[in-house]
């Protein structure tokens, strides 16, 4: 018998305001065996992460109504869900961004545009580094 299930590495929650970017990187990681949910708003966000519990978030910084600070914040505060590593999207620099999304919550960002193989390493590297 043959076993027709995906494997699922894990959950990902993507949370962008771009429907392009949401579409890439959701079919990026849907490749490499991950389940993924998709918000369009920082508020979605918050509300799809506190439904499904992910493994992982990506979220962008840039949103209009609730940035990716603030949703990430409100994530958070939920004891569940203190310890989800958070990958922050930025298109902006290091310099710009870096400190701001540590403080806010990030276990680590990327700056868009960004290259598919940079997004799988990173997603791995932070699944195994939480898992640890």
């Amino acid at each position: 018998m043959t076993n027709t299930e995906p494997n699922i590495n894990g959950t990902i929650l993507v949370v962008d305001d771009e429907e392009v970017i949401v579409s890439l990187l959701s079919s990026i990681l849907e490749r490499e065996g991950y389940q993924v949910h998709c918000g369009r708003s920082g508020r979605e966000g918050v509300e799809i992460a506190m439904k499904t519990h992910p493994d992982l978030i990506i979220m962008d910084i840039l949103m209009p109504d609730l940035d990716g600070y603030g949703a990430t914040r409100l994530i958070k505060q939920n004891p569940t869900m203190q310890n989800v590593p958070v990958i922050f999207l930025t298109g902006r620099s290091a310099e710009e961004d870096g400190g701001k999304a540590f403080a806010n919550g990030a276990t680590t960002f990327v700056r868009k545009p960004f290259k598919r193989r940079q997004i799988t390493d990173l997603v791995k590297l932070t699944m195994m580094s939480a898992t640890a």
